[in-house]
């Protein structure tokens, strides 16, 4: 139509994209992080992680233009240089690496396509606990014991008994509970999607004695079950500090709240269990962390190996069956 004016649509070029500053870029990318969702915990460590990167390169990283891939080589062997251990040195690249691919999304081009490669890790043994520590940690307090004993015991029992992780623990209400069903709802899981957890009899019989002594009076279904002294939510640094208390109190030479995560994996899988149900209760969204447990504690099973190998159970079968013929 005559006298109409046509819209033009002005690209970037490829020159403008690679000359933005770097600091306005990942400011742009935590704020589409922390739009689509993504935890407070993982985006302060992507701003811990680009703060260090930063303080390492200096002017050199001020522009997108100015970062290549042959930067992460320079900077992973200044770590390895700095005595970091391998996971930390795959932490921050990993960090990074999130980072660095969303710039090079073919949507913003800020950055020329190049790849991050993370660097071999020894594998080492998840720094979990003996039979023998557990039963320390769920031996029962004294009625005249303090809250803070009596909730990190039922912290204990419920991690040993369902696998769940910290970040889950301080997120449950009372509502979350359902004792007479034996369930537990998660409304906050590392992969954002809410979880039904079972709950076996003996930690149904742990939480309530429990909730029987702490949580009853004028409990609301809004409020905390493991909360700290004033009712409020419990911060992780708190329950962490607590737990490294109590370890010490039962004589337990470990403080590490996550490795009863790892108990809870091994024992599961020593006594039999399915390592595709185990993927559901720990969250994990692939089988792969699963079977990565199921990897270390094989040796572990070598009883179960010849119990339910089969060849062994064929032969077994086969020899009872076996008839001598007459010549």
């Amino acid at each position: 139509m005559a006298g109409t004016r046509k819209r033009v649509q002005r690209t970037i070029s490829r020159a403008e994209a690679n000359n933005q500053y770097l600091n306005s870029v990942f400011q742009e990318f935590i704020a589409e992080k922390k739009a689509l969702g993504r935890v407070e915990e993982t985006l302060k460590s992507y701003q811990t992680t680009y703060k260090k990167f930063c303080e390492y390169f200096g002017e050199r990283a001020e522009e997108t233009g100015n970062i290549y891939g042959s930067m992460f080589i320079e900077w992973t062997n200044a770590m390895r240089d700095e005595g970091l251990k391998a996971a930390t040195i795959n932490h921050n690249l990993s960090d990074m690496r999130s980072f660095m691919y969303w710039c090079m999304d073919e949507s913003r081009q800020y950055i020329d396509r190049f790849r991050i490669k993370l660097i071999k890790v020894q594998e080492e043994m998840p720094k979990d606990y003996t039979v023998e520590e557990v039963k320390a940690l769920l031996r029962k307090p004294e009625r005249k014991a303090r809250f803070t004993e009596w909730r990190t015991w039922a912290i204990c029992c419920f991690v040993v008994g369902t696998g769940a992780r910290l970040g889950t623990l301080v997120d449950i209400r009372m509502k979350d509970i359902d004792l007479k069903n034996g369930k537990v709802f998660y409304q906050h899981t590392k992969n954002k999607k809410l979880q039904t957890a079972n709950i076996s009899p003996q930690l149904v019989k742990n939480l309530t004695e429990y909730i029987d002594m702490w949580r009853v009076a004028n409990v609301e279904e809004d409020d905390y079950l493991f909360c700290n002294v004033s009712g409020e939510q419990l911060s992780k640094a708190s329950l962490v500090q607590g737990y490294r208390q109590y370890t010490k109190d039962r004589g337990v030479n470990k403080s590490n709240i996550h490795g009863l995560r790892h108990t809870f994996a091994r024992e599961w899988f020593l006594n039999g269990g399915d390592v595709v149900q185990l993927s559901k209760i720990l969250g994990h969204s692939t089988l792969a962390m699963s079977e990565h447990y199921m990897n270390i504690y094989a040796d572990m099973a070598k009883d179960r190996f010849v119990q339910y190998n089969p060849l062994d159970n064929i032969a077994r079968s086969g020899a009872k069956k076996t008839v001598r013929r007459k010549d």
